[in-house]
């Protein structure tokens, strides 16, 4: 459970404020429709990690949902930077958040004012070892991805009702997190997490078209394990696959590469965390450092 009492510094449209003051209108299109599109960002020794990325698929996000900015990459960049000059914490979480606006009380778009930009970066205290020494329990829930005709899982929104009904289903069953079939009865992804499966030494993860979002340590998992020579193929899966696997594990830029080694409440493989989840978070904090020194 995360401390309440972590230091946070938060920007309003460009006002610095802690977290006591923040405060946004209730007739804000984010507040009442999820008409937002977000991005989390971890830094590490004060740097944001892959930055331009997470602002490439906030850009994304934006334009799927037809909300056009009247400000450009640089102006989020700034207001990343005063906050976490403001925090003063070498390791901090970032999340950016920009909704339509506020405006009446009416569905059209059209209505909302001026966009309103959010910054959150708290102190982001690192997570428990035990995660990665012994993996993590997760449940398939009865919660059924959103169907990826009724909305684009790559819109980043802030429309995430879907996403917490799993994770109440989760945590009723006193796990870690859940993951969700779509109506095809294939693996989508967790709450917050990319999914994986591992068997006979080659790593599986489900394709976008299952109804995915295409996160970005996910996409630099793909990357590291062609590169070292670890086969990997994007397939659809099915809850049997997961049942069976030989390893899981889940990616994400905030959990990074956790092993999951339990689910439904039984053991995955051996139960342990397997060689080829080991040797991918390995190449991940490699990468990491790497991205680090260059930058």
């Amino acid at each position: 459970m995360e401390s309440p009492d972590l230091p946070t510094v938060v920007s309003i449209n460009g006002k610095i404020m802690f977290k006591e003051e923040a405060k946004i209108s209730v007739f804000d299109r984010g507040f009442l429709y999820g008409d937002s599109v977000y991005e989390v960002i971890r830094t590490y020794e004060g740097i944001p990690f892959l930055l331009q990325e997470h602002l490439n698929r906030l850009w994304h996000s934006a334009s799927k949902l037809e909300m056009g900015f009247p400000f450009d990459q640089n102006n989020i960049v700034k207001e990343v930077n005063t906050c976490l000059g403001e925090l003063g914490k070498e390791n901090a979480y970032i999340r950016i958040i920009i909704t339509r606006g506020q405006g009446p009380l009416q569905l059209d778009p059209v209505s909302a004012g001026s966009n309103n930009i959010v910054v959150i970066t708290r102190e982001f205290k690192e997570n428990p070892k035990e995660w990665y020494k012994n993996g993590v329990n997760i449940i398939i829930s009865n919660v059924e991805r959103t169907s990826i005709r009724a909305i684009d899982p790559n819109i980043k929104s802030g429309n995430y009702l879907n996403n917490i009904m799993a994770f109440i289903h989760a945590k009723k069953q006193h796990a870690f997190d859940a993951v969700m079939l779509n109506s095809q009865g294939h693996i989508t992804e967790g709450t917050t997490h990319n999914i994986w499966v591992v068997k006979k030494g080659k790593a599986y993860t489900p394709p976008l078209h299952a109804g995915i979002l295409e996160g970005i340590t996910r996409k630099t998992v793909l990357v590291l394990a062609k590169k070292n020579g670890i086969e990997v193929e994007q397939k659809n899966m099915t809850a049997e696959d997961l049942i069976n696997a030989d390893e899981c594990f889940m990616t994400s830029t905030t959990k990074e590469v956790i092993p999951v080694t339990q689910v439904n409440n039984a053991p995955i493989g051996t139960g342990e965390p397997g060689p080829i989840t080991a040797k991918l978070h390995k190449l991940y904090q490699d990468f990491i450092q790497q991205q680090i020194a260059l930058s």
